[in-house]
């Protein structure tokens, strides 16, 4: 009798989870003009370093990614380090969770994908915490990869589906 409540238990647990995600709204940002309208198009875009994007309602921008050096206690496993500071702006009416571990993600041109690393030196701020209704978060990310000719920086929700994708060509890194 317990085994079966506990799966009945599990069951509507599983059912309250699944129901719980939902598509996340993308849409990329005219810096000039802010443009509405959204169509499919717009979900396959590839975003470039600068751009802004509006995922729900967060307004999240990629300002600049760029090779760290690492410091005295700070050498990559791989290659490099790479940082992505970005600003994130709560848009919304909720308060809004930000994770760089489950939210963010970047991908070498053959697929792999890295999180992020911990690095003690050359990076400002951290990009995790909440960010208040009509509040502003900016920060650093991390990465430990190997040398690539590109790289994507992936912004998605774990509870959602949809994601804003920034292509990062090698010679843009600074």
């Amino acid at each position: 009798m317990r085994k079966f409540f506990l799966f009945v238990l599990t069951l509507i647990a599983s059912i309250g989870l699944l129901s719980a995600c939902d598509e996340a709204d993308v849409e990329k940002v005219d810096n000039e003009e802010e443009n509405t309208e959204q169509n499919d198009e717009d979900k396959e875009e590839k975003l470039s370093i600068g751009d802004t994007v509006m995922f729900d309602d967060l307004k999240i921008t990629l300002n600049e990614v760029r090779i760290e050096e690492g410091g005295e206690f700070d050498e990559p496993e791989e290659d490099q380090f790479i940082v992505a500071n970005l600003t994130i702006e709560n848009e919304g009416d909720d308060e809004e969770n930000i994770s760089s571990i489950m939210n963010i993600e970047l991908k070498d041109d053959e697929g792999y994908s890295y999180t992020t690393t911990i690095l003690t030196e050359g990076t400002k701020g951290q990009l995790d915490g909440a960010i208040e209704p009509g509040g502003k978060m900016k920060g650093e990310i991390p990465f430990d990869v190997p040398e690539s000719d590109s790289y994507e920086l992936h912004f998605a929700d774990p509870f959602a589906s949809g994601k804003a994708v920034w292509d990062i060509p090698n010679d843009a890194l600074e």
